[in-house]
């Protein structure tokens, strides 16, 4: 009952979410955005309030992440030159009839997907005029659907413990900034969960397909790199659950491709509207991506930047501590001996996705940076100035592992 109420509660507030997008590219009055506003705070707080008592963990999160997003300042670039920037620009042009360039336009990244925006820039109305504090708290309220069904997934205390490191050491104040990539990395993991649980499902059920289409959705709709993980989650999950419930896979396979229309909606309305495409500034030609990749410096040094830091380091602790219990030396043949559970197919579709999109990343900063023959002018600037947020969903994924090899490794005693 109770994962039937968490369902529901998820589609309600992610469903009135995106109707708000949608209203601004057909209404460009303020009471319509001051309505469904009002609604969406209204339900998210009743949401909160129907977990007290079961999931009082997540309510406590939720108000302690709240505090912190209403009572500081946006000092991060991204936040305040993009994504705020995008929300502040939607809230005085009323709708998205004059979203188009502007001089510098082309490093606020107006080709970027703004469902999160259209939610900031209707907060922004709800209180009649524009501030930096109160729109960035959309962050927090496109977070508790994945808060949702991420704590169904939670089973003990020991999973509770990681995931609060999750948000609070390894996101840091990415939730409560107006940044989008710790939410990228709820969203990513949430897809995961959903389609983990829809493996094990053989009969029919809308609202798990519903659920499933909602949040591949959004997935692909708060930030451009959402698309690639998309691709890697589905890819990944028809490689090794394909033959799983073939029945199904022809439902599936409709649920994958009707996730992708709003993302495809809005590259064709940023088209009509002439938005400049600022990929082109951060992916270099050809010839530059193969010079870099056959440099074995540049590549080491990539690495460094990537690995070294406090994510990483962080996620990685918790997966590898996780994976050695798979390990064991035979007293007798002095042997490796590698526990069979290991190969489980939700382990094996984790694996797949973090080696996929891991990948990718790793290629997009090889194309990304200049020329290696000067490093002194270079300094890896895209790496080391993106890396540890970037990889947020890769380091989401080994999170979610780790939890998924320690559950793994119990039941298997």
């Amino acid at each position: 009952m109770n994962r039937i109420l968490n369902i529901f509660n998820s589609n309600l507030l992610l469903s009135l979410i995106f109707i708000n997008y949608i209203i601004y590219f057909v209404f460009d009055t303020s009471i319509f955005f001051i309505y469904f506003s009002s609604i969406i705070l209204l339900v998210f707080f009743l949401i909160l309030y129907s977990n007290l008592k079961l999931k009082l963990y997540i309510v406590l999160t939720i108000l302690i992440l709240s505090i912190i997003s209403l009572g500081s300042p946006v000092s991060d670039w991204d936040a305040r030159s993009i994504w705020l920037f995008n929300s502040k620009r939607i809230f005085f042009n009323q709708s998205l009839n004059e979203y188009t360039n502007y001089i510098g336009s082309e490093f606020s990244h107006l080709d970027y997907p703004i469902l999160v925006q259209t939610l900031s820039a209707s907060l922004a109305k709800l209180i009649g005029n524009w501030n930096e504090i109160f729109p960035k708290y959309s962050s927090i309220i496109m977070a508790l659907p994945a808060f949702i069904i991420i704590s169904d997934f939670l089973k003990n205390k020991i999973d509770k413990l990681i995931f609060f490191i999750l948000i609070f050491f390894i996101y840091e104040k990415r939730l409560i900034n107006g940044d989008m990539d710790a939410l990228l990395g709820l969203y990513t993991i949430s897809s995961l969960i959903l389609l983990i649980n829809f493996s094990k499902i053989s009969k029919f059920n809308f609202n798990n397909y519903f659920i499933l289409f909602l949040f591949l959705m959004t997935l692909t709709m708060i930030k451009v790199e959402g698309l690639a993980i998309f691709f890697c989650l589905v890819i990944s999950y028809l490689i090794v659950f394909y033959n799983h419930h073939k029945k199904s896979n022809n439902y599936l396979i409709l649920i994958f491709g009707i996730s992708l229309i709003p993302i495809i909606t809005w590259k064709i309305f940023i088209y009509d509207k002439d938005v400049i495409s600022s990929s082109y500034l951060m992916i270099s030609n050809g010839e530059r991506f193969i010079d870099n990749l056959i440099n074995f410096k540049f590549i080491l040094v990539l690495i460094k930047h990537i690995l070294l830091n406090k994510q990483m380091f962080i996620s990685l602790i918790l997966f590898l501590f996780a994976l050695s219990k798979y390990f064991s030396i035979n007293k007798n043949t002095l042997l490796l001996m590698i526990n069979k559970n290991l190969f489980k197919k939700e382990i094996i579709f984790i694996f797949f996705s973090i080696l996929s999109y891991g990948s990718i990343l790793f290629l997009v900063f090889i194309m990304s940076e200049g020329s290696p023959n000067n490093y002194s002018e270079i300094e890896y600037f895209m790496t080391k100035s993106s890396s540890d947020r970037l990889f947020l969903p890769v380091h989401s994924l080994l999170v979610i592992c780790s939890i998924y090899l320690n559950r793994n490794i119990i039941n298997s005693k």
